[in-house]
């Protein structure tokens, strides 16, 4: 699958409540577009902050799937459309654009496939921890992304050493990579998006502090030139 995903930063003049009680309407607006067209699925995420310190980088994440790149370039194409304006409109009203990047990546499901499958199926809310991070310096996209496959599920401490495993009660229920499609030109804003799913806060906050005691500035450096993390609050948008 691909994944179009939008890391929304509110607007000033929008409070943090507003913002958290309109943006899953403002990522539903994509299910406007016409069949074949239209996304195949919606996520709205929206960062809790009660769980996220310092400040977190964005306050909500929305994540459009497509079934292929002609699928997607259908959709791109629709969003030039007078009828498409409504989704950038949307997102608009809510999100400042210039520190709302996008990212268009392939998903690699690498934990927890079939507890995804039924979490897909029966739609409603879920929590996941999620880290976003660029490259190292040194390493070409395609060298990071082969590099981050195989760390999953390790980390390495600040200050180098062996790279640990992540304790079963921080691993959560599935464990999900997004790895940045290539470009002809330019950068994308972040290399890395990973998301692991919680069915309840506690094994959210679990991880959240295990993070918080392991993985400090500079871990994995030879990895990750920046990681940010936080915890959300991930709603699934029907569909027609």
């Amino acid at each position: 699958m691909i994944r179009r995903i939008r890391f929304a930063t509110r607007r000033d003049d929008v409070p943090p409540g507003a913002f958290a009680d309109a943006w899953p309407g403002a990522v539903a607006a994509a299910a406007q577009a016409p069949p074949g067209v239209r996304p195949v699925r919606l996520a709205a995420c929206t960062t809790l902050p009660e769980f996220t310190s310092p400040e977190p980088r964005h306050d909500g994440i929305g994540i459009e799937w497509f079934t292929s790149a002609g699928h997607l370039r259908r959709f791109l194409t629709w969003l030039g459309t007078s009828e498409g304006r409504a989704v950038p409109d949307s997102f608009g009203r809510v999100a400042a654009p210039g520190t709302s990047p996008v990212v268009v990546g392939t998903e690699a499901v690498l934990r927890g496939a079939e507890w995804l499958d039924a979490r897909w199926r029966d739609g409603g809310v879920k929590l996941k921890h999620m880290a976003i991070a660029v490259r190292a310096a040194g390493l070409t996209p395609a060298e990071f992304s082969e590099r981050w496959r195989g760390h999953a599920g390790r980390v390495r401490r600040s200050g180098g050493g062996e790279a640990v495993p992540i304790p079963a009660e921080a691993r959560g229920l599935a464990y999900v990579q997004s790895h940045p499609c290539p470009r002809t030109a330019g950068e994308w804003a972040y290399d890395a998006l990973n998301e692991v799913y919680f069915e309840d806060p506690g094994g959210l906050r679990t991880r959240v502090e295990w993070f918080r005691e392991n993985v400090r500035d500079g871990a994995d450096g030879d990895l990750f030139g920046r990681s940010w993390f936080l915890a959300a609050r991930e709603q699934v948008v029907p569909v027609p």
